[in-house]
C-alpha cells in the first residue's frame, strides 16, 4: 500500500502545483490590471489639475476684465453726473410732461375737426 500513497501525494503535488500556477498568473493579471487602473488615475488627475489651472487662469482674466469695466463704467458716470449737475432733472422732467400734454390736446383737437362734418361744429349746435 505505500506506493499508493507515493502516487497520490505525486497527483496531488501535480494539482497543486497547477493551482499554484493558475493562482500566480491570476495575481500577476490582477497586479497589472491595478497598475494599469492607478496610472489611469493618475493620468486622469494630472489633466485635471492642468484643466483646473487652465480654469483658475481664465477666472483671474475675467476678474481683472470685470474690474476695469467696473471702473470704466464707474468713471463715465461720474463725467456724465457732472456735466448734469447744475440742471434740475426734476424742471426737465415737467417740462417734457407738458411738451407732451401739449402735443396729446393739439392731436385732439385735429381729430375732432376731422370728424365732425363742415358747419356742424359743436359751436354751432349750441347757437341754433
Amino acid at each position: 500500500m505505500p506506493p499508493k500513497r507515493k502516487s497520490t501525494t505525486d497527483e496531488d503535488d501535480d494539482e497543486y502545483r497547477r493551482k499554484r500556477d493558475r493562482n500566480n498568473q491570476a495575481v500577476k493579471r490582477s497586479r497589472v490590471k491595478s497598475k494599469m487602473k492607478t496610472e489611469e488615475t493618475q493620468h486622469r488627475v494630472n489633466e485635471l489639475r492642468l484643466r483646473n489651472q487652465v480654469l483658475e487662469g481664465k477666472i483671474h482674466n475675467q476678474k481683472k476684465e470685470l474690474k476695469f469695466l467696473k471702473e470704466l463704467f464707474h468713471t463715465q458716470a461720474q463725467a456724465k453726473a457732472e456735466k448734469l449737475a447744475g440742471i434740475n432733472l426734476n424742471e426737465l422732467l415737467q417740462d417734457e410732461e407738458s411738451d407732451n400734454d401739449d402735443d396729446d390736446e393739439g392731436e385732439c383737437s385735429k381729430k375732432r375737426s376731422r370728424e365732425q362734418p363742415k358747419g356742424e361744429g359743436s359751436k354751432s349746435k349750441s347757437r341754433r
